[in-house]
């Protein structure tokens, strides 16, 4: 058991030496008496450290155990570089490493060393009345430069990060488990849901923690904002907002290098004449990328690939074809015949891909990642529309429910309070062709000039093509079909239309062809086999009704009849003519019968029937035999010969 002086009891307690003594002697104070040990008379007492009050107990344990145990060395923390160290830090060290060499280089002049010191020391404290120095400090100072370098040099006081936190670090790691993630639970609701994870993993010391106040600053302090971006709000916000992106220059750029193309939808309500209810309508529009100028545009109540092919065509006609078009990965732009399918490819890979649109045209088709509007510039323009378009409308609706004008409660039960559909896209022509265009732009590459000027200033070559060959290039593709009995088959919105032609029927049924055709023209199709080479035109025939007059039903027929003479007068066209087929046959077999058969028989054996007349007739004996001639082993030699 663990025993203490008076000594130290009066020390702890805070009493003198007597008054322990009277206590002891009173009984109100446990001791046990020693002999020969220095005290009065050779009597001295021990006092069990049990038999001590709590303060005393408590005072006892926290001094000694101090004493135990060395105060554990603070890791000093040094910037790596100077270049880690603030303007002022990189001063302090300057200002160090100066007295540090001067110190050497006095103390070098000879003498005692403690003498030099302490004369460099009152030197310094002359030259720097604001500084108070000393021997202690320039060694300590000398230490630190040989131990850690020179950026240690400077001031490292409470910069270190071993001060008691709020949130131990356990706490919260598990608090960033809930926090981070995105559902975005709010900091109550992840505490409560920490409070919980500690209790079940028994770690009851850890309660209670710390204050909302504590973990919203510790959320401040250690998650960085990319961090916090991409697992509360998603990969997107993370791009959008803090990834680095690809910064792109216009100098090495031309007007119709590079068109992009994209979808807008109008913040506006319509009336389309049909609906009781407004509609909203959507923009199909081509930006040249240089000049930030809207090159062709289509307006329409449903965006696809016929809206995209119009929008396209009206750029070509006015400003000629693009080298390239960089789009989103909607399907009216990955469509099999404008651009192809893209990453939408289906399970068809070994069939025969007809050449696109584009490929006729030849400009180069390319995609931008999915969700990456920082790709497209022609968002920007769009909100250009909506800010200086759309918002003129009394039908404009916001791009979203905050935005939404209160009158539209009211305005919205009728179509009729709103702009008929025709004269929204004439207003639309003539927002984009005459206000849009004509708007100075401060982007990269513009100089403050107008879209039509950078455009104009930029065009140095512009492919052209006449209006049938662009018709021609710009007809729409179907895929890989067989030529049927009623030829080849177009499928539009649920109904199947055919075409067919003698010449399709007549030499190709059975065949892989696609079809090439114009949505606003389809009384024929132009139909091609696997190797691209055009076969001929087929026309459109329709199914025939049962209250079809006899006139219709007459037209028919001779449809029917055409290729059925066609077929008939195949031989006559190729002049085919030839003998008697009976004749040439009959001719053959009498040359046959005249020329005869030849036998050439190797042995020949007579089989013979003798009566009772004939019984003395034998075959002559070989001289010396006493039977007839047996020809049976000859024959078989023959037989094995002529086999071998």
């Amino acid at each position: 058991m663990e025993q203490i002086t008076v000594e130290e009891y009066a020390d702890l307690k805070g009493c003198t030496v007597q008054y322990v003594r009277r206590l002891i002697s009173n009984g109100k104070l446990k001791a046990n008496e020693r002999f020969g040990a220095g005290g009065k008379n050779g009597l001295s007492y021990s006092i069990p450290l049990a038999e001590c009050p709590p303060a005393v107990i408590k005072k006892y344990n926290r001094l000694h155990k101090k004493a135990a145990e060395p105060k554990p060395e603070r890791p000093r923390l040094v910037p790596e570089n100077v270049e880690a160290l603030t303007d002022q830090e990189r001063s302090e060290v300057g200002f160090w490493q100066s007295v540090l060499a001067e110190w050497n280089e006095y103390r070098n002049q000879g003498g005692l060393k403690s003498e030099m010191d302490e004369k460099f020391v009152v030197y310094l404290n002359n030259k720097y009345p604001d500084m108070q120095f000393s021997v202690r400090m320039l060694y300590r100072k000398k230490k630190t430069l040989d131990q850690y370098g020179s950026c240690a040099l400077a001031d490292g006081r409470g910069k270190h990060d071993n001060h008691k936190k709020a949130v131990p670090t356990k706490v919260f790691d598990i608090f960033e488990y809930y926090y981070l993630d995105q559902s975005q639970k709010s900091v109550r609701e992840c505490m409560r849901l920490t409070e919980l994870e500690i209790k079940h993993e028994g770690a009851e010391e850890l309660l209670p923690i710390a204050s909302e106040k504590s973990f919203a600053r510790e959320i401040e302090r250690s998650i960085p904002v990319p961090v916090l971006k991409y697992f509360r709000l998603g990969q997107k916000a993370f791009k959008d907002e803090c990834a680095p992106y690809i910064k792109r220059t216009y100098d090495d750029l031309h007007s119709n290098d590079i068109w992009v193309c994209d979808n807008h939808t109008f913040d506006i309500f319509v009336d389309d004449g049909e609906c009781k209810k407004p509609i909203r309508v959507y923009l199909t529009g081509f930006l040249d990328v240089r000049s930030r100028k809207m090159v062709g545009w289509y307006v329409t109540d449903a965006p696809c690939s016929d809206a995209t092919l119009q929008a396209l065509r009206r750029g070509i006609e006015r400003y000629g074809i693009p080298k390239r078009i960089l789009s989103d990965n909607g399907r009216e732009f990955l469509t099999h015949d404008i651009g192809g399918r893209g990453f939408r490819k289906n399970g068809r890979e070994d069939e025969h891909s007809a050449p696109t649109i584009l490929d006729n045209l030849q400009i180069e088709f390319r995609t931008a990642l999915v969700r990456n509007a920082r790709a497209k510039i022609i968002e920007r323009a769009f909100l250009d529309v909506k800010e200086m378009f759309s918002k003129l409308f009394e039908g404009y609706t916001g791009g979203t429910i905050k935005e939404r004008p209160e009158r539209l409660k009211t305005m919205a039960k009728r179509a009729s309070n709103f702009t008929p559909y025709a004269d929204f896209v004439d207003y639309v022509d003539l927002y984009i062709d005459g206000w849009f265009n004509y708007q100075t732009h401060v982007g990269a590459g513009m100089g403050n000039k107008s879209r039509n000027e950078v455009y104009a200033d930029n065009l140095i070559e512009m492919r052209t093509a006449t209006k049938e060959e662009l018709n021609l290039m710009m007809l729409r593709n179907s895929r890989m079909t067989k030529v049927r009995r009623d030829g080849v088959v177009l499928k539009l919105y649920d109904t199947e239309i055919p075409f067919w032609s003698d010449e399709l029927l007549y030499n190709h049924i059975g065949e892989s062809v696609y079809f090439r055709y114009n949505p606003d023209d389809l009384s024929e199709v132009r139909v091609y086999d696997e190797n691209d080479r055009f076969i001929c035109t087929a026309q459109q025939h329709t199914a025939l009704s049962y209250f079809a007059s006899k006139e219709d039903v007459a037209e028919k027929m001779r449809e029917q009849r055409q290729l059925e003479k066609v077929v008939r007068a195949y031989k006559k066209e190729k002049n085919i003519q030839a003998e008697d087929a009976l004749a040439l046959v009959l001719e053959e077999a009498e040359r046959n019968l005249a020329v005869g058969e030849r036998l050439d028989p190797k042995i020949i054996t007579p089989i013979r029937k003798m009566d009772e007349s004939e019984e003395d007739y034998a075959y002559d004996k070989a001289v010396g035999a006493d039977d007839a001639i047996d020809w049976s082993l000859a024959i078989e030699r023959l037989q094995a010969a002529k086999n071998n």
